[in-house]
């Protein structure tokens, strides 16, 4: 079964196969073409990792980049610890928390458009074949929440105040923030 939603919109579908899925959304978003949105469709497969937890990889030219920071993830949360940590953070809004893979050079603002306004997106990628990086992307009023270290805002990593810049990416936060910790949205 596979699931499919339009984030910030009531569109949501489920069908037999991705295929399927994906004709439905084409076919409700066509009805009404106010309702399609601006940058066009950018597709995401979700799989569970554990009870409450799943990860999020984007469907563009560096699926084998996102599947190799899956795969590590994996591995990573054969330690009962990290998954107890992960999944005690903010659920989102559709449940559970989100760990999104992701790659070097990945725009922040494409990373913060990931979360949802609620609860805990966890941002994770891998530094090499057995090493992840990942940090807890929470709002404002979420951050007490996650027994974690705070490491500021996406705008503070990035050296500004208000919005991260538009050339900033996750290799900025990778420098600027260790792993395990928490950043705000900022918003």
């Amino acid at each position: 079964m596979s699931d499919a939603y339009v984030p910030g919109r009531d569109l949501q579908v489920e069908a037999g196969s991705l295929p399927l899925a994906r004709q439905e959304v084409e076919r409700r978003l066509l009805e009404e073409p106010t309702v399609w949105p601006d940058g066009g469709i950018t597709e995401h497969l979700e799989h569970a990792l554990a009870e409450g937890l799943w990860i999020r990889e984007v469907l563009d030219d560096r699926i084998a980049e996102r599947g190799q920071t899956s795969r590590v993830a994996l591995e990573a949360l054969a330690d009962h610890r990290l998954q107890e940590e992960l999944v005690a953070l903010p659920p989102t809004t559709a449940g559970g928390v989100v760990v999104l893979a992701a790659v070097g050079g990945e725009p922040l603002d494409w990373v913060r458009d990931q979360h949802d306004g609620q609860g805990a997106l966890v941002v994770a990628t891998a530094l090499a074949n057995h090493r992840l990086w990942w940090n807890a992307l929470t709002p404002d009023a979420g951050m007490d929440d996650t027994g974690l270290p705070g490491a500021g805002t996406l705008a503070e990593l990035a050296g500004n105040t208000t919005e991260p810049p538009a050339e900033a990416t996750i290799d900025d936060w990778l420098t600027a923030v260790p792993a395990g910790r928490v950043v705000t949205l900022g918003r």
